[in-house]
């Protein structure tokens, strides 16, 4: 190794790259753009070495291979059917070279300083294993699901479905003990970094096996940053760098209950993985009187607007039941990280 870093093959000097940039896409033809152009620019700012890898989880359309104009760092990947959100971003991060790999979704973009900042807060911090930023939504305010939160828990997730969470954060007591949210204006060590913009050390993630691809979207976020705590990895929460955030528009076309089952469904997973026999089992019981209620209550309140016929709503019951058919009775497969 040479003294700056680089290494000598034949009479050529190979620099290390720095960091890979990895996006998972889907159907994403006006914000996936504005994502990539963002990266770069970022990257010529901060003056690194960087390769950004755009995964396309087979969109309906050609436009993620249009990306691949905006620079030579760029390249576009495509795949033939949609792998998920775990599955997808492992392709892209077992095909990136960087010491450090960043986790992006197609729709948020990084904000002026914001890469430079995270980057250097691996490079001055050798315990973490990743960082996160300031999660900002679109006008500026704050996401209600923001980067700061803590993992999962039973008594967290319960508050939130019955709406108690905005009570409960009154109170510093009750906030910690009924809410995930541990406060966004605050830079210091984190449980929880949102999958949305994820810088981590390669090291870190190669450890851990990368994302659990029993995952297919949500959640995954939140057992990578588990196993990574696990592993004797910090997780750093940065508010100084700031990146917005167009929440969940990459699944916004799916229906209510579609949303729901998905998120549930992979609940139960990191619950069964991460909590005892009890609270998982508690889990399961209380998703499936959420959907019991919530498919039909939703369903109903289209036929009253006028916008579904009667058959459409005794088929929204059905596959409510259904769904809480899967959430009470089907054994999810374990996962493969």
């Amino acid at each position: 190794m040479a003294e700056n870093g680089s290494e000598r093959q034949g009479s050529h000097t190979v620099v290390p790259m720095d960091i890979s940039i990895c996006i998972l896409t889907r159907n994403q033809p006006e914000l996936l753009p504005r994502c990539v152009a963002s990266c770069i620019a970022e990257v010529q700012r901060a003056g690194v070495k960087a390769e950004v890898i755009v995964v396309d989880n087979a969109s309906a359309d050609g436009n993620p291979q249009k990306v691949a104009l905006l620079s030579p760092l760029v390249r576009v990947v495509r795949n033939e059917e949609d792998l998920g959100f775990a599955a997808g971003n492992n392709k892209a991060i077992r095909m990136s070279q960087g010491r450090y790999v960043l986790i992006l979704n197609d729709d948020a973009w990084l904000e002026e300083g914001s890469l430079r900042l995270l980057l250097q807060e691996l490079d001055s911090n050798p315990r973490a294993g990743a960082v996160g930023p300031r999660l900002l939504n679109p006008d500026g305010s704050l996401p209600k699901n923001f980067t700061n939160r803590r993992l999962p828990r039973v008594r967290a997730v319960a508050c939130e479905f019955l709406g108690l969470e905005a009570v409960m954060e009154r109170s510093a007591f009750t906030r910690d003990l009924f809410t995930h949210n541990r406060g966004a204006d605050v830079s210091g060590e984190a449980e929880h970094i949102a999958g949305a913009c994820l810088l981590a050390r390669r090291e870190a993630l190669e450890g851990i096996g990368l994302f659990d691809e029993g995952f297919r979207y949500w959640f995954e976020d939140c057992d990578l940053c588990y196993r990574l705590r696990k592993a004797g990895w910090d997780l750093i929460y940065l508010r100084e760098a700031q990146v917005v955030h167009y929440s969940s528009a990459s699944l916004g076309k799916l229906t209510r209950l579609e949303r729901d089952t998905m998120c549930f469904t992979s609940m139960m997973y990191y619950f069964r993985k991460h909590s005892s026999p009890a609270k998982y089992l508690a889990i399961r019981m209380m998703l499936a009187l959420v959907v019991l209620v919530r498919g039909p209550l939703a369903a109903l309140h289209r036929v009253w607007r006028g916008g579904w016929t009667r058959q459409e709503w005794f088929d929204a019951i059905g596959r409510s039941l259904r769904a809480v058919r899967l959430l009470l009775l089907k054994s999810l497969s374990s996962g493969r990280g």
